[in-house]
């Protein structure tokens, strides 16, 4: 029932194209015009958080890489992330986006740049339902179309996401994800309304994925200066324990940086307990003096990377390698 649900909203988004081969079979051939989701349905998936700006971004980089092959004659008219009420808005899904990710990076993530981003967001989003009621009316207005590609441009080489001005751009890894998709979305239409080709749409797409994967480097420099690896105990120095034993492992969970050990094990004075800590996550020690210096801190320090890229990989969103890859796959 899910993945029924799944390939009726995709319908939504790209439901309008017209071909001589249907591109909604194309996406799914299985679909019949009784599985495609209402407006109201759509709605109600998007206030229940079912459609994220993750499933989003994929829907139309799929849906522009079908355009594409497909030799579809509209792409966007039906793309549910208007400022309107036909659909779940991509305004909000990314400011929510964000809101997470300034909770999750310390210090101000959305600042002056970002702001004024966001402020380009809304406004190619009320000019995306300007574009979507041209295309219904009896005159189209082709310069729409024109602004809309001057705002997804500008969005795409925003200063927010230039790490040399904005310090936190990093933390916009996937947003910028977002700027992509939206700057696709737009290629792709000029492309099918015969105005640029598949060949450059598809270049932009390379180009656009080596940016995002710059910003995932970032993220991922950022996430290795956070936390540490220490040790504590008299018997950390000099070179040597005496009475080890490497067939014990001890292994303490801490909520803090106090460390509470049991009767049976010496005090830290007379022993050596290796720390791992990381910001947000609990602590993890193991008792040197029992386990060998070397693997103690070897344990720690995997820990601590597992932290590290687990970290980065809420920065760059769920969906980050996914959208290099459709970006240089279209």
């Amino acid at each position: 029932m899910k993945i029924k649900t799944i390939a009726a909203t995709m319908a939504i988004l790209f439901g309008s194209f017209n071909t001589s081969a249907s591109t909604e079979e194309a996406i799914n051939p299985a679909m019949h015009s009784a599985d495609i989701l209402n407006i109201d349905q759509a709605n109600t998936a998007a206030a229940q958080g079912f459609i994220t700006g993750a499933l989003i971004r994929g829907w139309i980089l799929d849906g522009a890489k079908s355009a594409i092959k497909g030799g579809a004659k509209d792409f966007i008219s039906n793309l549910l992330f208007g400022g309107g009420p036909a659909g779940p808005q991509i305004v909000r899904l990314h400011s929510e986006d964000l809101e997470k990710i300034e909770s999750l990076v310390s210090g101000v993530v959305i600042n002056d740049a970002v702001y004024d981003a966001k402020s380009d967001l809304a406004a190619f989003s009320t000019t995306f339902d300007y574009y979507q009621d041209s295309l219904n009316s009896s005159q189209f207005d082709v310069s729409i179309l024109t602004s809309l590609l001057t705002y997804v441009n500008s969005l795409r080489h925003h200063r927010a996401y230039e790490a040399s001005y904005n310090t936190k751009a990093f933390a916009l890894t996937s947003s910028y994800s977002t700027m992509a998709a939206l700057n696709i979305a737009v290629l792709t239409e000029r492309h099918v309304k015969g105005f640029i080709s598949a060949a450059y749409v598809k270049n932009q797409g390379n180009l656009m994925a080596t940016k995002l994967e710059e910003l995932g480097s970032l993220a991922s420099s950022h996430a290795y200066t956070r936390g540490y690896v220490r040790s504590i105990g008299s018997r950390c120095w000099g070179g040597e324990f005496s009475n080890l034993e490497s067939n014990l492992y001890q292994e303490q969970t801490l909520n803090s940086i106090t460390i509470e050990i049991d009767e049976d094990t010496p005090m830290a004075p007379v022993d050596c307990l290796v720390t791992a800590s990381f910001p947000g996550k609990p602590s993890k020690t193991w008792n040197a003096s029992r386990i060998g210096r070397m693997e103690a801190e070897e344990m720690a320090y995997e820990y601590l990377n597992q932290m590290r890229i687990a970290y980065a990989a809420e920065i760059k969103g769920s969906d980050f390698n996914s959208v290099i890859a459709k970006l240089r796959g279209l």
